[in-house]
């Protein structure tokens, strides 16, 4: 596996705070896949650099959307992330647990219960406010 750097491009300049995610990478109709369960997101292509050049365009689309629609901390507590606007500013950011994700999430399930994949630990950039 070929390690994976993923960040936002942020055109605000804003601080970032790192934090951990699973990312799931695996074969589904000829592409490859990478999916993102803490996020809910995907990313595919041809092969492994196509799956991560989309995965960074659509990790850096959601950060881009919710932080301009003033959404962000409320769409990562949705997807079961718990923190408040003062953990971020803390810089005190946790991704949800793999456990509390595979009971929610039935995409997650079918990956791991239908696909032969590979998960792997990776650090991301997300906006710090």
């Amino acid at each position: 596996m070929q390690n994976l750097n993923f960040s936002g491009n942020f055109s605000n300049n804003q601080a970032k705070v790192s934090v951990t995610v699973g990312l799931f990478q695996f074969e589904e109709g000829g592409n490859t896949m990478i999916y993102s369960p803490a996020f809910d997101l995907t990313g595919y292509g041809k092969d492994i650099l196509e799956a991560k050049q989309s995965f960074e365009e659509t990790l850096d689309e959601f950060l881009d959307y919710t932080i301009k629609k003033k959404t962000f901390v409320k769409e990562l507590n949705r997807l079961g992330w718990k923190l408040k606007q003062s953990d971020i500013k803390k810089k005190k950011i946790k991704s949800p647990e793999l456990a509390s994700l595979i009971s929610k999430n039935d995409y997650l399930a079918e990956i791991l219960n239908e696909k032969d994949f590979t998960k792997f630990d990776q650090t991301v950039s997300v906006p710090a406010f």
